[in-house]
């Protein structure tokens, strides 16, 4: 992740918008956005209006390409095709913005075409422009501030993030593409995010696992990071990875949580799953994340034996004493266990090293006189939970 405020990677620029024929409904200029040209940033707190390139030389390049297309036009001379170079990249229809931590991280999918459907083959970069106000001072004149952040082939989501941020104030972000030949794109959607100090993590995050699932609990955090006491509501997002120190960037719950418990479900059984949480505030409806909380690795586990099983019956044969008994109809069901007392045997002992798959079963070993049987059922988890002991039979084994 790139941040806005490093100098040594992003220059920084000043946008100028001039006027056509779509608008932007925010208060992020209030004037209508075409296309943007640039010039180097050469004052603090300046606003974009005061610079830009001018527009003479513009506008004989745009009257010497009608001139062209006139001429071949009306000498009955078919145009050549308009080279893909200079179509216009797509604009940017998913700009997202995530205020967390210390600053605000912007996202959006890098497009693949152009607007006349053609392939987007020579993206050099996006600018990304930003307006910036203090939230309560209505009416006070935005700040405009714009980035220039490189394109590196092969790359299909950007993510950047903007921590040259002041608490209390309302920031507007639009990016656009811009081409190899320096041909810019429409204006992306509009975020908005009005940043304010964020909470403090949740504190002592712990798990307890279960079969295919996993239970989160945590304390809430008592003040904001600058130590103030916290007295508004405050909710929880949850992160989930499947690797150490690499969360998403969303959160597994759909809809921002008010308790301080959580239970992730349908996971598999013995994957290792690590955590952390965030608390969020509410500010004028933009969720503000903490940073995370302390990371915990949780792996769920079936402790949930089989039913017993059931209708166990037996008989003597020439070959000993054959058993049977009703399948057990739990699809994770790796095998049975037998289970004999003969005699004047106080405990019983099992007669299969390992689960068999058949429910009948030829004791062999029988010994004559009376012998008691039960019969439990193994799943086929890590733990191998087995069931509770079926009703005992005694069979008689007559001497031979």
């Amino acid at each position: 992740m790139k941040k806005l405020n490093n100098g040594k990677s992003h220059k920084l620029w000043i946008v100028r918008f001039e006027q056509v024929s779509y608008g932007l409904k925010n208060n992020f200029t209030n004037s209508i956005i075409s296309e943007a040209r640039f010039v180097p940033h050469v004052g603090e707190g300046r606003t974009a209006k005061a610079y830009g390139l001018r527009k003479s030389g513009i506008k004989k390049f745009k009257y010497l390409l009608v001139l062209i297309l006139f001429i071949t036009a009306g000498c009955g001379v078919k145009a050549n095709p308009v080279p893909y170079a200079l179509a216009r990249p797509a604009f940017i229809s998913d700009l997202t913005a995530l205020a967390r931590g210390d600053g605000i991280i912007l996202t959006w999918t890098v497009p693949s075409k152009n607007t006349d459907g053609t392939v987007l083959k020579d993206i050099k970069g996006f600018n990304l422009v930003r307006a910036g106000a203090p939230i309560t001072l209505i009416g006070t004149k935005e700040v405009y501030r714009q980035w220039r952040y490189p394109y590196k082939r092969g790359e299909h989501f950007m993510i950047i993030k903007d921590t040259d941020v002041n608490y209390g104030f309302r920031y507007s972000y639009i990016v656009f593409t811009v081409t190899k030949e320096d041909i810019v794109s429409d204006a992306s959607n509009i975020v908005v995010v009005n940043w304010d100090i964020p909470y403090n993590p949740p504190a002592d995050l712990r798990a307890n696992s279960g079969n295919n699932f996993v239970e989160l609990h945590w304390y809430p955090p008592s003040t904001y990071i600058n130590n103030t006491k916290i007295n508004t509501p405050i909710y929880y997002n949850i992160y989930r990875s499947l690797k150490m120190d690499n969360f998403p960037l969303f959160p597994i719950n759909p809809v921002l949580i008010s308790g301080t418990t959580y239970i992730d479900g349908e996971l598999k059984n013995n994957v290792p799953y690590f955590y952390a949480v965030t608390s969020v505030s509410k500010v004028f409806n933009t969720p503000v994340e903490s940073r995370l909380s302390n990371e915990i690795l949780a792996v769920p586990i079936n402790l949930v034996p089989p039913a017993r099983p059931y209708a166990l019956s037996g008989a003597p044969i020439k070959s000993g004493i054959a058993l049977s008994w009703e399948p057990n109809t739990r699809s994770d069901i790796l095998g049975y266990y037998i289970y004999r007392k003969s005699g004047n045997e106080k405990l019983f002992r099992r007669l299969n090293a390992i689960p068999i798959s058949s429910t009948t079963y030829i004791d062999k070993t029988a010994v004559t006189g009376y012998n008691i049987y039960y019969v439990t059922a193994v799943d086929n988890s890590s733990e191998h939970n087995e069931s509770a002991q079926s009703e005992p039979i005694t069979i008689f084994l007559q001497e031979k």
